[in-house]
């Protein structure tokens, strides 16, 4: 979850790393040259993204592929750093040693909130669609069941929506899981009494 501007200069990649690796208290992602706190986001967030994490970090046991929380910083090819909620990285340089970020990421999601929906489908998905590596966006509703995905196919991006009852189906990791288990221990106003 993302809050507003909290440095309103521009910022220089290279001040950003530093102040990334001295300020351990607040992290910040780094979009064109400018800093967006990260906040902490509601129950449902955490669930969902726990959730993502768990089935995915047991579905990818054993293979070479690892699955990170949004401690992991993902930097982009240009210079933007991002902290998506959950990501996988297939790639040697990103798996086989001690990194405080990733670079070739297979698959991205973001649990979506109100303050930041927007950037989360917009802008972000742009800066994702520039990563080569990037084989899926998800992006996960946490009031109602409801599951998106954008997966590259060749030179285009199709895009997949999964509601109540369905299974998820994940291509570039060729993971399927029911979206129950998405959704375990959260409280949808649809199902709240």
């Amino acid at each position: 979850m993302l809050a507003r501007f909290e440095y309103d200069e521009w910022m220089s990649l290279e001040e950003y790393l530093a102040l990334d690796h001295e300020n351990l208290d607040q992290r910040y992602e780094y979009i064109d040259g400018h800093l967006y706190a990260l906040a902490g986001g509601s129950n449902n967030h955490s669930y969902i993204a726990g959730n993502m994490f768990s089935i995915l970090r047991e579905r990818l046991r054993g293979s070479p592929c690892k699955a990170a929380t949004s401690d992991m910083m993902f930097q982009l090819p240009k210079g933007n750093c991002l902290f998506p909620d959950v990501s996988v990285s297939c790639h040697p340089e990103d798996t086989r040693e001690i990194k405080n970020s990733i670079q070739f990421p297979t698959l991205v999601v973001e649990v979506l909130s109100p303050s930041t929906e927007m950037r989360d489908r917009v802008r972000k998905f742009r800066f994702y669609q520039q990563c080569p590596s990037i084989k899926e966006y998800v992006l996960i509703n946490q009031y109602r069941k409801e599951v998106e995905i954008y997966s590259r196919i060749d030179a285009e991006w199709k895009y997949r929506r999964y509601t109540s009852g369905d299974e998820i189906e994940l291509i570039s990791l060729n993971i399927t899981f029911h979206i129950d288990l998405l959704y375990e221990n959260t409280i949808l106003p649809e199902e709240a009494d």
